[in-house]
Order: C-alpha cells, then structure tokens, then sequence
C-alpha cells in the first residue's frame, strides 16, 4: 500500500497544529485558570509531545518536500523556517545555554515566526 504524497502533507500539517497548540493553549490557562501542580505537570508533559510531534511533522515534511512534483522558492523558504524552528526548539530543551541561547529563544517563542511560517507554506502551496 503507498501512502499518496497528499495525504503525508496533510498529516505533517495535523501534526503541527496539534504540536503548536501548546504555547497559545499554555498562554490561554494561564491568564483563565491560573497556574497548579496539575497544570504545570500536564504542560511538562504536553511541552514532549510539543517537541516529539514537531520532530515527526518535520519528517513528514521533508518526505513530503522531497516527492513533491512540483516546488517554488516560497515553500523552499518555508522549509528552512521549519528546519529552523526545529532545530532552535532542540536546542532550547537540550543545548547549553550560551550568550546566543537567549535570542534563539526569544525569536523561536514568538507569535511573529509562528504567523511567518504559516504565511509561507500557504503561498507557497495556493501558487502551485
């Protein structure tokens, strides 16, 4: 049975927005609910599989990249961003701090990058 090329870029999408939920959902309990052991645990837990189902989107991504008929220069670019937000995100939870950490981090958490990237890959895929 072969997986269509479609359906592995619609599961890569899935994928990130499940794994992307984290920070607006983190952000959302904390201003509604507040802060608790329970909550704090459960976004300890959540932050794995923030970083568990990025590391699979971006898997999917570069396989569904690389079968691809057909690519441009906008969805090339919002490749690297994916690379990029993934690899910082890595770094954050198991690199050693350094002088550059801070920056990385801040560029990495905000909402400008997130809207950035998800501007990106629908140009890139509605000029196909």
């Amino acid at each position: 049975m072969r997986i269509s090329n479609d359906f592995l870029g619609v599961l890569a999408a899935v994928i990130f927005i499940v794994a992307n939920a984290y920070y607006p959902a983190k952000v959302l309990t904390k201003n509604l609910i507040g802060q608790s052991p329970e909550i704090a645990r459960f976004f300890r837990t959540y932050l794995d599989l923030h970083i568990t189902l990025n590391l699979v989107g971006l898997l999917l991504t570069f396989i569904h990249g690389h079968n691809a008929d057909e690519r441009n220069f906008i969805l090339q670019a919002s490749m690297l961003v994916t690379v990029w937000l993934c690899v910082v995100g890595g770094i954050m939870q198991w690199g050693k701090q350094t002088k550059i950490y801070n920056k990385m981090k801040l560029v990495h958490t905000q909402q400008f990058m997130f809207i950035v990237w998800a501007l990106l890959i629908i140009i890139g895929h509605s000029i196909l």
